[in-house]
């Protein structure tokens, strides 16, 4: 079980569109690659290339190796599974890492001007 949370574009959709945009989206059935950020809006990119420094992925091109998996695991380090769209990325960490998670997104996100969609708690939104 993962901890979830989306960033996403606050133009992309408003709060009361919210339920049934994210509902389409996360059949993840867009004609482009997930992993990377080609084709992405460039805050996205950004928020990105930042994030991957703290929470590296262990998936998609910028994947971390076997052996650096397993020696940030040893260490206690977090990695994250990132699901990105042209204009929002979706964020899953161990419970473990949720707050830090919670503390840099949310510090990200306004840094960027995106919006932060708290998947696994409430469903709150918040925007710059």
């Amino acid at each position: 079980m993962s901890y979830d949370i989306l960033i996403f574009e606050p133009a992309a959709v408003s709060d009361e569109e919210f339920p049934q945009w994210w509902e389409q989206i996360s059949r993840w059935e867009e004609p482009r690659d997930y992993y990377t950020t080609e084709g992405s809006t460039p805050a996205i990119r950004s928020f990105y290339r930042d994030l991957i420094r703290v929470f590296p992925p262990f998936n998609g091109p910028d994947a971390l190796s076997e052996e650096e998996l397993e020696e940030r695991e040893a260490e206690g380090l977090p990695v994250a599974d990132y699901t990105i769209g042209a204009d929002y990325i979706y964020i899953s960490v161990g419970w473990s890492d949720a707050n830090a998670l919670v503390k840099i997104v949310g510090q990200m996100a306004w840094t960027q001007r995106l919006a932060v969609a708290y998947v696994s708690e409430d469903g709150s939104i918040f925007r710059p």
